[in-house]
């Protein structure tokens, strides 16, 4: 007989949308949820009793008051804060979901590097000079390098799309394997490929293996033309370096939407940098409608006592 009732917390900075859209998704299940800040005024006896989690983040002593928990569902791709919390203990179960953010990042990578080509600020700053300048050509993007970091389902989405915009996209990946449609190249090949490449795009996860990958002895490789993007994780590029590649001309913009801290501080050099975009981690934002057919299976495996599926190999990080 299916186990009625099971309890999901969901503790998440936008739980008032995730609570009804994942009651509708699995009525079976008592869903309650809260913020991260205010998880405490749940009703203690009830989160007691709960065997799953949805989150983001991992509020502080949470986990002590949760004694039954069984399932930890991530609310996006990233699961190194997580796999990483000092009081998840490694017997608990965690499972990611990355939805649409394929398409999310691809627009978002699509969208700066064409802002760029197209002479968009340039553009905008003749227009507030009623000026008409005909000089303002587009670049040519086409048959220009695009490296991916990590080819997985978002990297290769991010792929496709840059191949749309006439680039020679080139995936690499941490182990040699084929692909039908792009080729594809070893991190330890990053090096010889960085001097010719228009852009690179970051979208891998942090590992122990990732973590302060982009550092100077990479950037050193880079061109004066290198744009690059940072959808994946804050500490895969060293902050430090990379400003000194922008200054030096080893990179030519860096677009971040992530950071090793989060927020960004206010006084970190970033901020000004004229040769820095920064965004507020908004490339791959989590919505019920992208999410929930990612997990819906595993939330009716939860409500009928079955065990959860592709969960995270925590040895690998993702």
């Amino acid at each position: 007989m299916a186990n009625q009732g099971r309890k999901l917390a969901v503790i998440h900075h936008r739980f008032a949308e995730w609570v009804p859209a994942l009651k509708d998704a699995e009525p079976r299940l008592d869903i309650r949820g809260a913020h991260p800040r205010e998880w405490e005024s749940m009703d203690p006896a009830w989160l007691a009793e709960a065997e799953a989690l949805f989150c983001w983040m991992l509020p502080q002593g949470l986990v002590a008051s949760m004694p039954k928990l069984a399932w930890v569902q991530n609310s996006g791709a990233g699961v190194d804060h997580l796999v990483n919390h000092p009081e998840l203990p490694g017997r608990i179960p965690i499972s990611r979901a990355d939805g649409h953010f394929g398409f999310w990042m691809a627009r978002y990578v699509c969208g700066h590097l064409l802002g760029v080509a197209q002479r968009l600020d340039e553009c905008a700053e003749a227009q507030s000079r009623a000026y008409w300048n005909p000089k303002l050509i587009p670049e040519d993007l086409g048959g220009k390098a695009a490296l991916v970091l990590g080819f997985g389902r978002i990297g290769r989405q991010i792929g496709k799309a840059l191949r749309e915009l006439g680039m020679a996209v080139t995936g690499v990946v941490r182990e040699a394997r084929e692909d039908p449609d792009f080729p594809l190249r070893t991190i330890a090949e990053l090096p010889g490929l960085l001097s010719t490449a228009r852009c690179l795009v970051l979208a891998v996860p942090s590992t122990k293996e990732t973590r302060g990958l982009v550092d100077a002895g990479l950037l050193r490789h880079g061109n004066s033309n290198l744009m690059l993007i940072n959808v994946g994780r804050g500490d895969l590029v060293r902050v430090v370096d990379l400003l000194a590649a922008l200054d030096s001309g080893g990179v030519g913009r860096a677009v971040l939407d992530v950071f090793p801290e989060e927020p960004l501080p206010a006084d970190s050099p970033l901020w000004h940098h004229p040769k820095a975009t920064i965004t507020p981690h908004h490339s791959g934002p989590s919505t019920p409608k992208d999410l929930i057919p990612d997990i819906i299976e595993n939330l009716h495996r939860f409500s009928q006592g079955h065990s959860i599926l592709n969960c995270v190999d925590r040895q690998r990080g993702y």
